[in-house]
């Protein structure tokens, strides 16, 4: 197939990838070039492999069918993670490969696939993608959510391959900006086979943007699959002072959980707070912050548990499960900031007392399928989060019967995977 698709590659698709790196692709790099560099020199974000990032894969040619999945980045493969091992065992014949945008999620994907090939996803120019899929030579492409870059379609149609989408998801934001620009962008949403939304109202966002309605379906959301999820086990010990935890925050939160702690330990001064920010390159900066309160923080990657200063700092990825089972109450944050909010099931399948704050417009749909089990509360702001706090801390014992509220969710939710998986099975076989 690739040998015919280079000799007879349509000119109608050569040109138009030629015209898109020279008149949109390359100026926006250039544009995005000054923030990129901020991003790897202040922050310290990771290139990774340059030798990826533009296509020169070392990889050998499939032997056998190669399925190729893009999870652009940490939630993402996250949210991969049960598909794919659904995956594996339906089709034992067939080699699995896994992209991602950042070095973050490469690392991750690498610790919870081990079995699963990972690289970085090249830049978005025509020679690096078209070099890319030439060496990787793909059976299919099955993109997490929502993650259309146009030289990689273009590409995929060139050698004719299928283009599924799992778990898709179209957000408020992203819905306004493919509105916008739909005279532009709008070809790119009639190039999937197969779009699996993960709600109802995701599915009538992928046709308003201009996806045929017979290729969308609705299998919904992976990230509630947590069929193949290791759960660790509760470390709850009344005889330890109490534990909280705000996870997945940023800019803004931190001080804000600082200030809730700062309260609790008025009347709980053995209380020991985790912190977990969305970026861990944040982490010396959250460092400061706990230092300029005359407090002691540790690292989790020093220590792994609550230890005895007042702040731990959870300074790796893939330990938020872990992490959690060491909290009694659990604030998930991107929330009272305006970010979208974060996964807060997580905490709650980890036996946790698990809030928000107001802004969680892409996990709306998370929200009215737990809200009949009472296990995620919402907090306004920072005052309403110290009374909530204050309340775990007061019944500590209720955490015990926490499980049972647990095992009641586990027993309504799962079988997503399952779902995707058949729905994907004819475009894999």
């Amino acid at each position: 197939m690739y040998r015919s698709a280079t000799s007879t590659l349509s000119l109608r698709l050569l040109i138009c990838s030629i015209l898109l790196d020279v008149f949109v692709m390359v100026p926006l790099l250039v544009l995005v070039s000054p923030w990129l560099l901020y991003k790897v020199i202040a922050e310290g974000r990771g290139v990774g492999d340059l030798r990826e990032r533009i296509g020169l894969w070392q990889i050998s040619l499939p032997v056998r069918p190669r399925i190729w999945i893009h999870a652009a980045s940490v939630g993402e493969v996250h949210a991969a993670r049960p598909l794919v091992a659904e995956l594996m065992a339906r089709h034992p014949g067939k080699e699995f490969l896994l992209t991602t945008m950042t070095t973050g999620a490469r690392e991750m994907a690498k610790k919870l696939l081990p079995e699963v090939e990972v690289r970085l996803l090249p830049i978005d120019l025509g020679h690096f993608m078209f070099t890319m899929i030439r060496k990787m030579r793909p059976s299919i492409l099955i993109l997490v959510e929502l993650e259309y870059w146009p030289q990689m379609l273009l590409a995929c149609k060139a050698y004719s391959i299928p283009v599924t989408v799992v778990n898709g998801r179209i957000s408020d934001a992203g819905l306004k900006k493919w509105k916008t620009w739909n005279s532009v962008l709008g070809w790119m949403a009639q190039v999937p086979d197969l779009v699996l939304a993960r709600s109802e109202e995701d599915a009538d966002r992928f046709i308003q943007i201009g996806t045929p309605v017979e290729k969308v379906q609705v299998t919904g959301n992976l990230k509630y699959d947590f069929g193949s999820l290791s759960i660790p086990g509760r470390r709850f010990n009344p005889a330890d002072g109490f534990v909280w935890m705000a996870s997945c925050t940023h800019p803004g939160e931190e001080s804000m959980a600082l200030e809730v702690h700062r309260q609790i330990l008025r009347e709980n001064p053995r209380a020991r707070l985790v912190l977990a920010p969305r970026h861990i390159e944040r982490c010396a900066e959250i460092h400061k912050s706990v230092e300029e309160l005359g407090w002691s923080a540790e690292d989790w990657s020093a220590s792994g548990t609550a230890g005895k200063s007042e702040v731990l700092i959870v300074d790796q990825l893939g330990v938020l499960m872990e992490a959690y089972t060491c909290a009694e109450a659990v604030f998930v944050g991107g929330s009272l900031v305006d970010r979208g909010g974060h996964n807060f099931l997580e905490p709650v399948l980890c036996g946790c007392f698990t809030s928000h704050g107001p802004h969680i417009g892409n996990f709306r749909d998370m929200k009215t399928l737990l809200n009949p089990f009472g296990v995620v509360d919402e907090v306004a702001d920072s005052k309403d989060l110290t009374d909530w706090v204050r309340e775990r801390a007061i019944s500590r014992e209720a955490i015990r019967g926490r499980q049972k509220a647990v095992e009641t969710v586990k027993s309504a939710l799962g079988g997503i995977s399952s779902a995707t998986a058949t729905a994907l099975k004819p475009w894999i076989e």
